[in-house]
């Protein structure tokens, strides 16, 4: 029990340590992100359908 109740300690000490981002870097993160992801799947989609209408009119 006293190994558990050290590794919290441990942990909230480390904690106060994080440097947390602020709302505002947060919610511009946040945009950044779902837009790249948005950008590389619309990216891997038009790959995807060339290569499937390259084989398609080969193999067809």
């Amino acid at each position: 029990m006293d190994k558990i109740k050290e590794f919290l300690e441990g942990v909230r000490k480390e904690m106060k340590k994080v440097s947390w981002p602020s709302q505002k870097e947060l919610v511009d993160n946040t945009v950044i992100v779902m837009v790249f992801t948005v950008l590389i799947s619309v990216f891997i989609f038009v790959v995807d359908q060339l290569y499937s209408t390259i084989l398609g009119a080969i193999y067809q």
